[in-house]
């Protein structure tokens, strides 16, 4: 089965660029969101995440609940969320972001927190209250 993908546009440093985000497959989403949970924390109030529909508001509530993680554990996150982005360039040619290449990319780091966010959300993580099949 395909994964689901979308393409966004971002504004980063003045300039339209567009990403596609992609869908992880079943047991990266599970690593990825038992990562997140762990470094996260039992007291975080996830509902904030749950509520949050700006992808930089949820890239900020995530970075000031690991703000006091390692920073090793949390860059070994952040790597495997940047995993499932690529850049889209002129001719329709597709780049996967690597953290070696990102920087060729991407100028400001509020996009790429904001990218993180949108892969947060895409993958639905922390879906919103009510709508999710467990509740």
């Amino acid at each position: 089965m395909a994964r689901k993908e979308k393409v966004i546009t971002v504004t980063d440093n003045g300039v339209a660029k567009n990403f596609k985000i992609r869908q992880f497959s079943a047991t990266q989403g599970e690593r990825v969101k038992f990562k997140l949970m762990m470094l996260l924390g039992a007291n975080t109030d996830i509902s904030q995440l749950q509520m949050a529909s700006d992808p930089m508001k949820v890239a900020g509530y995530m970075l000031n609940a690991v703000a006091t993680k390692p920073y090793e554990k949390v860059q070994e996150l952040l790597d495997e969320v940047l995993s499932c982005i690529s850049i889209v360039t002129e001719g329709n040619i597709e780049t996967q972001l690597t953290p070696d290449i990102v920087d060729g990319f991407i100028d400001e780091a509020s996009t790429l927190m904001a990218l993180r966010g949108e892969v947060i959300k895409f993958n639905n993580f922390f879906p919103q209250r009510g709508t999710s099949d467990l509740e």
